[in-house]
């Protein structure tokens, strides 16, 4: 078992991840949390985030992707699992996601990028819910290179199955920052 963790540690080691970022955000109706790479790299890029949102609804994802540059545009599909808390501990929810974000820096503003982020977990993927829709849409300033600025909306739903409820944990504009390193 120790090779196996020698050799993930090495392929991480090699890709290339040159930072990360830790961060929060939030909104009128939620908080969230985040350690990730950074995302306007090309490479490996993978991260975790906690979320608080409305009605003590709780949001768990870890992620796993890769970014490459489509001439300015960087592009990173991802797949992830998420476990979600949506019914203040009634029912819970957990599957996998997949998603990709878009981010395209503005020509005239140095270090300011316009994104976009989507990911969905089918109704195959997932335990107590059809589908989990996540979208966020934004921009990115990064007025030097440990601080990064965030601002946009973002928007995460749950439909349920068998049962369950629909909730809708996130819908409205946020801010957040975070320190890269």
């Amino acid at each position: 078992m120790k090779k196996h963790y020698l050799a993930l540690g090495l392929i991480l080691a090699s890709t290339g991840i040159n930072a990360a970022e830790v961060g929060i955000k939030g909104g009128s109706d939620f908080i969230s949390a985040a350690i990730t790479t950074e995302k306007t790299a090309p490479g490996m890029q993978y991260g975790v985030q906690y979320l608080s949102g409305e009605q003590k609804s709780q949001f768990v994802e870890g992620h796993f992707g890769y970014g490459f540059a489509l001439g300015a545009l960087q592009i990173a599909p991802r797949v992830g699992l998420f476990w979600a808390d949506v019914d203040n501990d009634k029912s819970n929810a957990r599957g996998v996601n997949a998603g990709v974000r878009f981010m395209a820096p503005l020509p005239i503003v140095e270090q300011t990028w316009l994104y976009l982020d989507y990911s969905m977990a089918p109704d195959f993927a997932t335990r107590h819910v059809h589908h989990l829709y996540q979208f966020e849409a934004g921009i990115q300033y990064q007025p030097v290179n440990w601080l990064i600025l965030r601002s946009g909306y973002s928007y995460l739903s749950t439909y349920g199955k068998y049962g369950h409820n629909d909730h809708r944990l996130i819908n409205g504009l946020f801010a957040g920052a975070a320190v890269s390193f």
